[in-house]
Order: C-alpha cells, then structure tokens, then sequence
C-alpha cells in the first residue's frame, strides 16, 4: 500500500463500530461496501489486532486467575495472541484469495478481499469473555466466538468475491485445511530441530 494511501485512511471510530456490529449480523452490503472502501484498510488492520488482543488477553487472564501464572506471563501470553491473530489473519486471507481466484476465476485484489475478511473477525472481540475464573464459561466463549468467525467469514467471502455460498464454504474449508497442513508441519519441522 502506498504512503499517500494511508493518508486517505478513515479512522472514524462509529463508522467503524457499526461496519463491526453489521458485519457480525453477516450484512452483504457492508462486505461489499467494504471491498470497495480502500480507506477502510486501516479500520480492518485494526480490528485484528484488537481481536488478537482480546484473545490473548483473555486466555492470558484465565490462566492468571485460575494457574496463577504471572503478571508478565499473562502480558506476553497477550502480545503473543497480537501477533498471532495479525499473522493468521494475514495467511488465512491470502490462501482463501489464492482460492478464489484460482479455483473460482475471480478477479479481486487482496485489499479489497482482506478488508471485509477482517471485518468478519467481530466476534473475536467476544473472546476477552474468557479471562473470567469458570472454565465453563471460557470454553463456551471460545467455542461460540470461533464458530460466530468461521460463519461471518464464510458470508464476508461470499460477498466480497461475488462467489456462491457454497463456494465459499469450500474456500473456506480448503483454506482452513491447508493452514492446519502447513501449521502442523512447521510444528513437526521444529520439534525435529529441537529434539536433534
């Protein structure tokens, strides 16, 4: 993206709440508004980043609260969730865009596919609800946010390629599979270096 882009940037925080509480209600028409709002890549960056904080945050609370890990553990179990969610976000949109314009022909750069693919991540923000003490509460939480996810995902996909709903559940099923694939192999690849 280029530097006079970013000055172009709208960083209006109730325009982007309510982009956030549409796109949670799966809304088509801010999908689509948001694949063709170059100023809203900052918003959708940002949105990422907030949903990698609040996962950590709230995995990182939990085990404060119930392992009695430390102050500094729980701030780096938080950063850690930062930037794995920018890193996962950053993949997961890239191999999904590779799928639907290779297997499905068509035509989309990756901002305008990334942005309302980001977006589709509002239920994340549900995921500081972990940091409570009832591990009960903590697994439905996680549960019911990862599922909320993978639907808006699905529907911001849809929206954003112009492919049918059932392209877009196997984009993302065959993304999701290929990142576990590939993260499984790095995980193996690093244990065999450590274990060496």
């Amino acid at each position: 993206m280029a530097g006079d882009s970013w000055s172009k940037q709208d960083f209006n925080l109730r325009r982007m709440g309510s982009r956030m509480l549409k796109a949670a209600r799966f809304d088509g028409d801010t999908f689509r508004e948001l694949r063709d709002d170059p100023s809203g890549t900052a918003q959708s960056l940002s949105l990422v980043a907030i949903v990698g904080l609040c996962y950590g945050a709230g995995l990182g609370l939990f085990g404060f609260f119930i392992a009695g890990i430390s102050v500094l553990e729980t701030l780096t179990i938080t950063l850690i969730g930062l930037l794995a969610a920018i890193l996962i976000a950053l993949v997961w949109s890239a191999t999904s865009l590779l799928i639907v314009t290779k297997l499905f022909r068509r035509r989309i750069g990756y901002w305008g596919f990334a942005r309302p693919f980001f977006f589709s991540w509002t239920p994340g923000l549900l995921f500081i609800l972990m940091s409570g003490p009832i591990p009960i509460v903590f697994e439905i939480t996680r549960a019911t946010s990862t599922v909320w996810i993978s639907i808006a995902s699905v529907f911001a996909v849809k929206n954003a390629a112009g492919i049918s709903t059932q392209q877009s559940m196997l984009t993302f099923i065959a993304s999701t599979v290929s990142l576990i694939f590939v993260g499984t192999a790095i995980l193996s690849f690093i244990q065999f270096l450590i274990i060496r």
